[in-house]
C-alpha cells in the first residue's frame, strides 16, 4: 500500500487536475480539437496517477501542460480558477486524501473505521450537548475530537480508540471556574 505522502501527493495533483481541467472544458466546450487536447491531458493523467504504483511525476507534468494552456489562453478569464489559499489547498487535498487512503484499505478495516468514526460522532454529540459543560472543557473535547479524527483519517485505528476514551474522561470532569467569553 502507498505510504501517506505518496497519497498527498497523489491527492493535491488530483485536486488540481480536477479544478483546471473543468475550468478547460467550460470555456473549450465547443471546440472538438480542444476537447480531444483535454480528454488525451487528463487522460494521461489519470493513466499514472492509477498505475501500479503511481506516478505523482508523471501526473504533474500533464497537469503544468494544463496550467500552461490556462495561463495561455485564459489568464484573463473572470473565472479562471486561482490557487487556492495553502490552508484551504491542505484542507481540499486533505479530502481528496483520504478517500485515496479509504480505497487502499482493506473492507475489514474500512468497516472498523466506520464503527470508530460512528462511535467518535455519537460520543462527540452527546458530550456537546451536556448542560452547564464548562467553555475550557468544551474546548478541550474539540480538541481531543479532532486528533481521534485525524487518527482515523490516517488509518491509527487503536489511535483514535484512545483518543475517544480520553474524550470521554475529559468530558467527564468536574467543571472549573471558567473565564471563557
Amino acid at each position: 500500500m502507498a505510504g501517506l505522502y505518496e497519497i498527498w501527493q497523489r491527492a493535491e495533483v488530483s485536486r488540481r487536475l480536477d479544478v483546471l481541467s473543468g475550468f478547460i472544458a467550460m470555456c473549450v466546450a465547443g471546440d472538438d480539437d480542444a476537447r480531444r487536447r483535454l480528454a488525451q491531458l487528463v487522460a494521461g493523467a489519470d493513466a499514472a496517477l492509477s498505475a501500479s504504483p503511481p506516478d505523482s511525476g508523471v501526473a504533474s507534468e500533464y497537469l503544468d501542460e494544463l496550467v500552461g494552456w490556462a495561463d495561455t489562453e485564459w489568464a484573463d478569464h473572470p473565472y479562471r480558477p486561482v490557487e487556492a489559499r495553502p490552508d484551504e489547498a491542505d484542507r481540499q487535498t486533505r479530502d481528496y486524501a483520504k478517500d485515496l487512503r479509504h480505497a487502499a484499505l482493506p473492507v475489514r478495516v474500512r468497516d472498523e473505521m466506520g464503527r470508530i468514526e460512528l462511535s467518535l460522532e455519537v460520543r462527540f454529540l452527546a458530550l456537546c450537548r451536556r448542560p452547564g459543560l464548562d467553555c475550557r472543557i468544551r474546548q478541550d473535547i474539540f480538541y481531543v475530537a479532532g486528533r481521534a479524527a485525524m487518527a482515523l483519517d490516517l488509518g491509527h485505528l487503536e489511535a483514535a480508540e484512545r483518543e475517544i476514551r480520553r474524550m470521554d474522561q475529559v468530558g467527564s470532569m468536574e467543571p472549573r471556574e471558567s473565564r471563557c467569553g
